[in-house]
């Protein structure tokens, strides 16, 4: 595996989980008057973008607690993140426990992971996106660096022949 695939399997993670976050923001914050019209609210627009963000933390919170989306799970799994989501699996045709799931201090670093979880997806969608758009422009970078290095080598390869 490549040395900055397992922060990009992280990064893809938290943005697929960001955006669905951010939508269910979006319908808490449209069904609710002084947050959904700008020009309509009483409140002060920092007021509002506060009321915004505070629900866009705690709906990431509640969604990462539901979906189980522990990051210090994921960060155990890099090569796959996703795959730590669910508190409950199917093995085999019978439904199982997670094993985050089946003791106190298991549950409670797993729910401790999921606030956490919670927190980075308040960022947003937009912010998730950009920190992933730049570790893959680090990627590339690095790819054409190494073709470089190897072009100036003898036989063009990275370390064969003449």
């Amino acid at each position: 595996m490549e040395a900055l695939e397992p922060i990009i399997n992280l990064l893809i993670f938290l943005t697929a989980l960001s955006v669905a976050a951010e939508r269910l923001t979006n319908v808490i914050k449209l069904r609710n008057p002084d947050l959904k019209d700008e020009k309509a609210t009483k409140l002060t627009g920092k007021e509002r973008e506060e009321r915004i963000t505070n629900r866009g933390v705690l709906t990431g919170v509640a969604l990462a607690l539901v979906l189980k989306a522990d990051l210090i799970g994921a960060l155990n799994r890099l090569d796959a993140p996703w795959e730590t989501l669910g508190w409950i699996r199917i093995h085999g045709s019978a439904w199982v426990w997670a094993p985050e799931a089946t003791g106190v201090v298991t549950v409670f670093f797993a729910v401790l992971g999921c606030a956490i979880t919670g927190t980075a997806l308040g960022f947003g969608s937009k912010f998730w996106h950009e920190v992933l758009d730049a570790v893959l422009e680090l990627r590339n970078m690095a790819k054409l660096r190494n073709q470089g290095t190897r072009s100036r080598l003898p036989g063009g390869q990275g370390g064969g022949g003449t």
